[in-house]
């Protein structure tokens, strides 16, 4: 009798477990037929498939893997921020003066910006506001200033600034490896023009904007007949000289190659300048002793989720370096990489995800050391579909074929609009993080980071679309 149940229990069992396999074993034949190809013969691929409803793992591949994420990893970062700081937080930038306004509209002291970490200021992303220099002069005006006999000073204080030790020479003068400041300020950019020729030819750096960079530079640049921006712009923070290296197209009159500032306080300084002399506010320049600082108006950045809807839409380093920072200031009391970095993975660690399996050197995946699993990757995908953010956090991501760095990946196809995820992407790395939608509304949690394959971008692709496109229709 006891037999006889045991077969009969085994046998419902059996009965369950085959009534799971199909879309188990589809699937996972999918991610295996995807890793089989020779072009991933000795790269390193981490995949996670689950229902991000129900937590189910339906497939997978090296999942406990680190490897390296590039972008991907803004995903850990901006996912914390809206966590640990709201959706409706705001950086601050205050305007202070440590004179006395007189009675005919003289301050007798300076003007002193107090940043405090706000990475928008003056930032292109957000061109909507009229520019922070003109409200900052606007409001100068209708508090009756009319000379300032001291100085336009700037106190970035606020953050400890350094560039990571982890980052590679060849990305830490150019844009994307802008740095976090206390005062940031029109991204941390600047733009060189360079006149080019006949390929092989010399070129000429013409202007620099802003003018006044406080830099250097040595230019080496060639002409070329590939028609891409090969410059690159190599110096760091221990030095105002840099070197530019590489090639521009032929025959352009005015090429832009984008880098990173030094000091953005200077290039603020010179702008409130030049913006408080057109409206008639005159400044004397006079040196005035320390004396206390009293608040004369604040400045508040747009609300958190914009900023983190711009940084996984746009991939843009500097915000998500920023919200870093913040998050070790409000965690710790002091802004600064390791701060940021340790906050970030305690929170992590708090929600049941175990950090000490991944590596964090920064908040924006620039660094080539960062190392994250898939398996992580599938937890914080899932962790957020369930927050109370999870609005703002999913409508930060690029979706296929309509936003962000997937605009042009699945267009016309299943895809589009179904597959919202963050993109990586660096020398050897391609990594795609996100939720796809399937034809039947089932929603996916899929992870995926490959590291060190062999084939082009555009076959790469190609391989991508094929198995979201066969899991779209699982």
């Amino acid at each position: 009798m006891n037999k006889l149940l045991l077969v009969f229990i085994v046998s419902l069992l059996g009965i369950s477990c085959e009534a799971q396999k199909p879309e188990t074993n589809k699937l996972q034949t999918y991610v295996n037929d995807f890793v089989s190809d020779s072009c991933f013969y000795s790269a390193g691929i981490g995949i996670v498939i689950s229902n991000v409803k129900t937590g189910e793992n339906l497939a997978s591949n090296q999942a406990h893997l680190a490897l390296t994420p590039a972008s991907t990893q803004k995903l850990i970062t901006t996912a914390a921020a809206l966590e640990i700081l709201g959706g409706n937080y705001q950086f601050k930038t205050e305007i202070k003066t440590d004179g006395e306004l007189l009675k005919n509209g003289n301050l007798a002291g300076n003007i002193i910006v107090k940043g405090l970490g706000d990475p928008t200021l003056g930032s292109k992303y957000f061109e909507n506001e009229k520019p922070i220099e003109q409200q900052i002069t606007e409001k100068i005006k209708a508090l009756g200033i009319r000379k300032i006999q001291g100085k336009i000073l700037a106190d970035d204080s606020y953050i400890e600034t350094k560039i990571p030790a982890t980052w590679i020479w060849e990305d830490i003068g150019n844009y994307y490896g802008a740095i976090p400041n206390g005062i940031s300020f029109h991204d941390n950019l600047y733009s060189l023009f360079f006149l080019s020729g006949k390929a092989g030819s010399a070129t000429k750096l013409v202007k620099t904007e802003p003018q006044n960079t406080g830099m250097v530079f040595d230019n080496q640049v060639i002409s070329s007949a590939v028609n891409r921006d090969l410059a690159y712009i190599f110096g760091g923070n221990t030095s105002n000289n840099r070197r530019i290296e590489g090639s521009i197209p032929q025959n352009r009159a005015l090429f832009e190659v984008k880098g990173a500032l030094l000091h953005p306080k200077n290039c603020l300084i010179e702008s409130l300048n030049k913006s408080f002399a057109k409206v008639g506010i005159s400044i004397e320049n006079k040196v005035f002793p320390a004396e206390k600082n009293s608040l004369l108006f604040s400045l508040n950045s747009p609300e958190l989720k914009d900023i983190v809807n711009l940084t996984n839409q746009k991939s843009i380093n500097l915000f998500a370096d920023h919200l870093l920072f913040e998050i070790g200031a409000k965690e710790s009391g002091k802004a600064s990489w390791e701060n940021g970095i340790e906050a970030v993975k305690n929170f992590w660690n708090q929600k049941g995800l175990p950090t000490k399996y991944i590596s964090l050197y920064d908040g924006s995946g620039l660094s080539h050391f960062n190392a994250v699993s898939a398996n992580f990757f599938d937890q914080v995908l899932r962790e957020m579909y369930h927050s109370k953010h999870s609005n703002e956090f999913i409508s930060s991501l690029p979706v296929a074929g309509i936003s962000g760095t997937l605009k042009s990946f699945g267009t016309d196809s299943d895809l589009q609009e179904n597959w919202k995820a963050k993109t990586g992407s660096m020398t050897g790395v391609r990594t795609y993080c996100g939720y796809l939608k399937t034809k039947t509304g089932k929603e996916y949690s899929v992870s995926i980071l490959i590291n060190n394959c062999i084939c082009s971008s555009s076959a790469l692709n190609n391989k991508l679309l094929t198995l979201l496109n066969k899991l779209y229709n699982s």
